[in-house]
């Protein structure tokens, strides 16, 4: 199911790219599928927010949930390597990336439809408030349920291609093989204590190795959106890592770790 899916979204994209003449800045998705009914997603409630949605919010009888993860190019974040600010092929990346992902969905659901299944795309995936900064469908968790790899000191998911790129999602009453989760450690930092480059990388000291500080990174976020509207990013934590396009299904496979 997972292969089909991935097959069908780098078709969309490529089509996307094409009749929008944008260049191509991404690399083939990956997809993964989740059990709409898997306890973790009501452990969300307690890890990140109270009100986090339940698939069955979005979709009465949901019985999966697919999420992919779209990475871009190794052009497009070494490009945001320098400077305090996000790059504006960073910045230009997440708009477009953000818009050919709602049609996507939309494609996707669509296609559910026609199988006699039915599909909703979440809403409020992101910030809640500047008081309340998260999500009330975090995609990465929600990405993590479905077995797309393990978080990293940055916060980041690693993706078994890396953690450089956009995860998104869709519910739907069709019942698919959850794919199971990913138990290896692939932060260097949490594995062995070594590397920590992404905090060293921060502008502003919110990621540390002794914690993150949402509030001083969502104020450098919105540093960038005042040069770049729309595009609340920053990215310098995820940039030029050992694991930002890190191969990881190889290297399970006996391969190499490791594009950079």
């Amino acid at each position: 199911m997972r292969e089909a899916i991935a097959a069908e979204l780098w078709r969309l994209v490529r089509d996307y790219a094409a009749r929008n003449a944008l260049e191509m800045i991404w690399e083939p998705p990956l997809a993964r599928c989740a059990d709409a009914r898997d306890p973790l997603f009501a452990r969300l409630r307690a890890l990140l927010v109270p009100n986090h949605y339940l698939p069955e919010e979005y979709l009465p009888g949901a019985r999966s949930v697919i999420s992919w993860f779209i990475p871009f190019k190794k052009a497009v974040a070494d490009g945001n390597k320098e400077g305090l600010h996000c790059s504006a092929v960073w910045a230009q990346a997440y708009l477009n990336t953000n818009a050919m992902a709602a049609e996507l969905n939309e494609r996707l659901a669509e296609g559910i439809r026609a199988r006699g299944g039915r599909a909703a795309v979440p809403r409020d995936a992101g910030m809640i408030s500047r008081e309340i900064i998260y999500s009330r469908w975090s995609q990465k968790h929600v990405a993590w349920i479905a077995g797309h790899g393990s978080f990293g000191l940055n916060n980041m998911l690693i993706s078994d291609v890396g953690c450089v790129g956009r995860y998104y999602s869709i519910v739907t009453d069709l019942e698919t093989t959850a794919d199971p989760r990913v138990r290896e450690e692939r932060c260097l930092y949490k594995k062995n204590g070594t590397c920590g480059l992404c905090a060293r990388q921060c502008p502003t000291g919110a990621l540390s190795t002794r914690g993150f500080d949402r509030r001083i990174c969502l104020e450098m976020c919105e540093k960038n959106e005042a040069v770049y509207p729309g595009a609340d990013i920053c990215g310098k934590c995820v940039v030029g890592l050992p694991c930002s396009f890190a191969d990881y299904a190889r290297a399970g496979r006996g391969g190499r770790h490791g594009r950079d």
